[in-house]
């Protein structure tokens, strides 16, 4: 984990659907956390092409597939893998510590409007 991120509580395993997705607000940062074939992935959730909600979308393996276009992603490397996506999506380090879910949060993302 590094200086610039934050490990920060998102929920408990049993907050996500079993291979599916869940949205979360964290400071300005909209989460997504997957969970695939017994994988956690933790990305941004908004697609990269027109901010729609990637939780809305379609979930196969490690990737994801935006609702509105089908832009496709990788939940391991946020790399677009289909157009109309050419940019990739933000992916965050995730920890499961019992039954709580983890993720290092970029500070930025944490720090008050206006400090």
């Amino acid at each position: 984990m590094s200086q610039d991120t934050q490990l920060v509580k998102i929920c408990s395993i049993t907050d996500l659907p079993r291979n599916g997705g869940k949205g979360f607000q964290v400071g300005s940062l909209e989460l997504a956390i997957f969970q695939s074939d017994g994988k956690l992935y933790a990305t941004s959730d908004l697609c990269s092409h027109e901010d729609e909600y990637l939780t809305d979308g379609w979930l196969e393996g490690n990737c994801i597939e935006c609702p509105r276009h089908g832009a496709r992603f990788s939940l391991e490397s946020g790399e677009a893998l289909s157009l109309p996506a050419t940019e990739p999506i933000e992916v965050f380090t995730v920890e499961k510590k019992g039954d709580d879910i983890y993720v290092a949060i970029p500070v930025k993302y944490l720090q008050a409007e206006g400090a």
